[in-house]
């Protein structure tokens, strides 16, 4: 497990959009499945054959398409990272420095608001065509103008070529973040003549006028190691290897990303012969695991609750002296034991995963003492209060348990809190909607930039708006502090302020992080290359093969 601690645009994605699907999710089946080791020929390319066999990956699906434009899902973005090549990637759970793909380099202006990438000669799609400028090009800007859930990533870039071999990436506003940005797999690179010829578009109204979905979604146009087989969102996606594929052969004939749930995941990988990965045994679920399967993670996670600032919401959870008792009554090494062997207690809200977490010596812990002593400065008497968090099982975890434990601790200082358990599609709307008074939930980075949080929870934010904290409620010294992280261009400079960010959230926010939870990936022994990655594509398949 990774246990270290280890940009700008857009927003973060709430971790319960996607579990949505996730809690519905059954076991698939059917469909061209394989198990495990099954052995071939292998597929074959001019730079080696692959190594054969089937590849069987299983986890709970949350998948809408496979069209890189309308990839916002992890299950979708797993698929896509191996069947669309980027300009820079992400290598194992690194995710500080991105390294090239389809461009051999890259420079930035003095401001960065212009990136210039130069191709490599040789990359070439799955149809035999050359990979060129005026491919990438079009699969930014349509990107941008579909205007769906991951356009919001390339919110104020756009892409030309000047001249053969040369892309250059225009930004709005300085973002050193551009190149992670391009790393995601939304931003992959499609072969524009043939998605073109199949309604695709990159014109200011792709939103109403691209029709390429469908097409997308049962033949892939990329340039990647793996090409689609078949798709079926209830049940599976099948991956064949590429022959034309211009870098390392991949490793396996094919790969089945089969829908399953995760207790049956556990099962299966403990029996299965070979060659399988299973990519939702986190927290509990790793208790008890066959000791001679591999497991690699990363804590890439938030869960936090969160108090609405608005009197007229809540007279209890908008008294600033009262959000410092809450803070100061939570045992949050108690907290962080209940999601398993690899959680952390919180220290800030960047999770240990990506740069700009605070160090390990800045975790919290609880002061019952000071929570009394915030609680009568608040003036409240008894004070009573309803959480409402979302009724599921989340990475294996019941947060049901996690909220029980907060409503103990909170009891120990004083504080009476009544539990409220909702449906995940209830507890959504209400948090969309911006009237819930206290509220607790998971939370992860839409993409491996931890400044990105800033655009969502500083004062006047979305996320912080939907709990009415307006920048008018906050002090002069956050909003500076948040305006530092924007204006850093070094990334050493921009972690830094991150970190001052944070702290002075722990100050006078709305927002309390009580723990650090680790996406895992669980792989049969005969596996190499199998490595978690917070970057967004879970495990890196194009990398997997046998060892």
């Amino acid at each position: 497990m990774v246990r270290s601690r280890t940009g700008r645009v857009a927003n973060v994605t709430t971790v319960m959009a996607a579990v949505v699907a996730l809690a519905a999710c059954t076991a698939g089946g059917g469909g061209g499945g394989a198990s495990g080791g099954d052995e071939g020929d292998g597929g074959a390319g001019e730079n080696g054959a692959a190594s054969g066999g089937t590849l069987t990956v299983s986890t709970s699906f949350v998948i809408n398409s496979l069209d890189p434009g309308q990839v916002y899902e992890a299950t979708g973005a797993l698929a896509v990272h191996a069947m669309y090549e980027t300009l820079v990637t992400f290598s194992g759970s690194d995710v500080s420095t991105p390294e090239p793909l389809l461009a051999e380099s890259w420079e930035a202006n003095a401001d960065s608001t212009e990136f210039t990438f130069n191709l490599r000669d040789d990359a070439v799609f799955a149809d035999g065509s050359p990979v060129e400028a005026e491919d990438v090009v079009f699969s930014i800007n349509r990107l941008n103008n579909l205007s769906g859930s991951p356009s919001v990533t390339v919110e104020g870039l756009s892409a030309s070529s000047p001249e053969e071999g040369v892309v250059v990436v225009s930004s709005d506003e300085p973002n050193p973040s551009v190149p992670t940005i391009l790393a995601m797999p939304a931003a992959g690179v499609l072969n524009a003549e043939i998605a073109a010829e199949n309604g695709a578009t990159d014109s200011e109204d792709a939103a109403s006028e691209d029709s390429a979905t469908p097409f997308l979604d049962q033949t892939s146009a990329g340039s990647g190691p793996y090409v689609l087989g078949s798709f079926d969102p209830a049940s599976e996606v099948v991956l064949e290897a590429n022959p034309e594929y211009w870098g390392e052969a991949p490793g396996f004939d094919r790969i089945v990303i089969k829908n399953v749930d995760a207790q049956n995941q556990k099962l299966a990988i403990e029996r299965s012969p070979g060659a399988e990965i299973a990519l939702d045994l986190s927290g509990r679920l790793l208790d008890g695991l066959d000791s001679s399967l591999q497991t690699s993670g990363a804590q890439d996670t938030f869960y936090f609750v969160t108090l609405h600032q608005d009197p007229e919401v809540s007279e209890v959870t908008s008294n600033p002296d009262f959000i410092k008792a809450l803070r100061a009554s939570m045992d949050y090494e108690g907290i962080a034991a209940l999601f398993g062997q690899d959680a952390l207690p919180a220290a800030g809200m960047v999770p240990p995963a990506f740069p700009g977490a605070l160090p390990d010596s800045e975790t919290k812990s609880q002061d019952l003492d000071a929570a009394r002593d915030h609680l009568d400065a608040s003036g409240l008497e008894d004070p009573s209060v309803s959480l409402m968090y979302p009724a599921i099982t989340y990475r294996g975890v019941d947060l049901g348990t996690i909220a029980t434990k907060v409503q103990n601790d909170a009891a120990e200082a004083g504080i009476t809190i009544e539990l409220d358990p909702q449906p995940i599609a209830a507890f959504l709307d209400a948090q969309s909607a911006g009237r819930v008074a206290f509220r607790f939930s998971p939370q992860s980075l839409n993409y491996p930039v931890a400044s990105s949080l800033v655009n969502n929870f500083a004062p006047g934010q979305p996320s912080a708006m939907r709990s009415g904290w307006s920048a008018e409620l906050a002090s002069p010294e956050m909003i500076a502090a948040g305006e530092a992280v924007q204006e850093a261009l070094d990334p050493e400079a921009q972690d830094t302020a991150m970190q001052e960010w944070q702290r002075l959230l722990d100050e006078e926010s709305p927002f309390i992080t009580l723990a650090y939870n680790s996406g895992v990936v669980v792989a049969t022994p005969d596996l190499a290359g199998v490595e978690y990655s917070p970057a967004g594509w879970q495990v890196d398949l194009r990398s997997v093969r046998r060892s």
